[in-house]
């Protein structure tokens, strides 16, 4: 998919609503990493009700294994947040990392539905912490995540 077919999509998503039991934030993530960067990503039956539950599985999920920390940020990195302000380990939300208009969170929420915000903006405007990027490696691979997205 061109750069251009790649903004199309994420055009196209702008706007869609958030539904707890359709487009919550992980679906949006399975979606895009699938459509656009071919990754499959573990699917999540139902989201649990309540803040700790939420971030209990987000911390504990074996899918987690196998993922590291992108610096600097890389397209597809899930992006994993919690509320500014509270508990760094209390991840509740999630989206997807891309480069484009600088860099930012492709995410959905309720009541704002499916958003596009520079790391900058999600603490400001949407109050939600700096996120922490993870990527997937290739099971056995010992490679380090090196980037030249600046």
């Amino acid at each position: 998919m061109t750069v251009t077919d790649a903004s199309g999509y994420i055009s196209a998503l702008i706007g869609r609503p958030w539904q707890a039991d359709g487009l919550h934030c992980w679906a949006l993530v399975r979606q895009v990493v699938g459509d656009l960067f071919g990754v499959d990503l573990p699917a999540v039956v139902e989201a649990p009700a309540g803040r700790r539950t939420k971030a209990g599985m987000f911390a504990s999920h074996p899918a987690r294994a196998g993922w590291v920390e992108a610096k600097p940020p890389l397209p597809w990195a899930v992006a994993l947040m919690h509320r500014r302000g509270g508990p760094a380990d209390v991840i509740e939300h999630a989206g997807v990392y891309l480069p484009f208009d600088g860099g930012g969170v492709l995410h959905v929420d309720d009541p704002h539905g499916v958003v596009f915000d520079s790391l900058f903006d999600l603490p400001r405007i949407r109050c939600w912490a700096a996120p922490v990027l993870l990527v997937r490696l290739p099971p056995n691979s010992g490679a380090e995540i090196i980037s030249t997205v600046s």
